[in-house]
């Protein structure tokens, strides 16, 4: 059963690796998670360390759990938390899991690859749930039923990495993330997330990091963009709400802050995404 709310919730908003400490406490240490709630559809995207704690928020609630996983591709920040989701060990609950085959592997391969007992001692199989992998192509809709629609886009990131844009009852969602820029504006993300209500966007790095003009190494060709790039995107696409997402892990909540409010100065009505901060559409 569905109603007309679209509920946005971050579980984990960091990218590359978990960063817990006295320095993320407010913006947190999790990597990449986020739920979608519409009604009683339970919909997650990418399974990073921020997934752990959303299974035992779920399963709390004792009921029966049936959602769909979206991963954006494979790497560790990505996938890492899923070996450790409680709900995908509980008979009788359901998953079905969407992503993107790589390097002559199915999706299914890739995801039961890092719980093969070389890297961690509980394998795939043994997850007691019912868990079904569907391979997703760049370009592609999905119908989820009940009026849901997830469209699909190829990112710029070493190894490939997608993007969906969930819609439902007039609004919608993007979830962007290792998406790295080009020179001139990606007209083809830009049309993607076109008057989107909510974009949840990679925005790892800062200009002067991205070009190592800091003082630091340059990170360019890394797979990641900066929030002053995301801004020029947005602007040019003409949405509602941008949220500032896969932080670096060495930015701590005082650099966060300081990002945040520099980039509300350009684009007022954008923030950097916390855990445990819910949305609704």
């Amino acid at each position: 059963m569905v109603n007309g709310d679209i509920n946005v919730t971050f579980w984990g908003v960091r990218g590359s690796r978990p960063v817990p400490g006295i320095h993320t406490i407010r913006f947190g240490g999790n990597t990449s998670c986020v739920q979608i709630q519409i009604g009683d559809r339970l919909f997650i995207f990418d399974a990073g360390s921020g997934i752990v704690d959303l299974g035992q928020y779920l399963l709390k609630k004792g009921k029966k759990i049936s959602g769909e996983i979206f991963i954006s591709h494979t790497h560790w920040d990505h996938i890492q938390g899923f070996p450790f989701f409680g709900p995908a060990f509980v008979k009788d609950n359901n998953f079905i899991l969407y992503g993107q085959g790589k390097m002559n592997q199915t999706f299914a391969n890739l995801m039961r690859g890092q719980m093969e007992y070389t890297h961690f001692p509980v394998s795939l199989e043994q997850m007691g749930a019912a868990i079904d992998f569907r391979e997703v192509d760049s370009g592609h809709d999905i119908d989820l039923g009940d009026g849901i629609i997830v469209k699909t886009i190829h990112n710029n990131h070493p190894g490939g990495s997608i993007s969906y844009r969930l819609e439902y009852g007039g609004k919608s969602c993007c979830y962007v993330t290792d998406n790295e820029h080009y020179d001139d504006l990606d007209l083809n993300i830009c049309n993607f997330i076109s008057g989107t209500d909510l974009v949840i966007i990679d925005t790892n790095y800062t200009d002067e990091e991205y070009l190592g003009t800091n003082g630091s190494f340059p990170r360019v060709g890394w797979g990641h963009s900066t929030w002053q790039e995301a801004i020029k995107l947005v602007k040019a696409a003409g949405l509602k709400k941008l949220a500032l997402y896969h932080h670096d892990p060495f930015h701590t909540d005082s650099d966060m802050e300081s990002i945040e409010q520099q980039a509300r100065e350009r684009y007022p009505d954008c923030f950097a995404a916390r855990e445990g901060m819910s949305i609704t559409l």
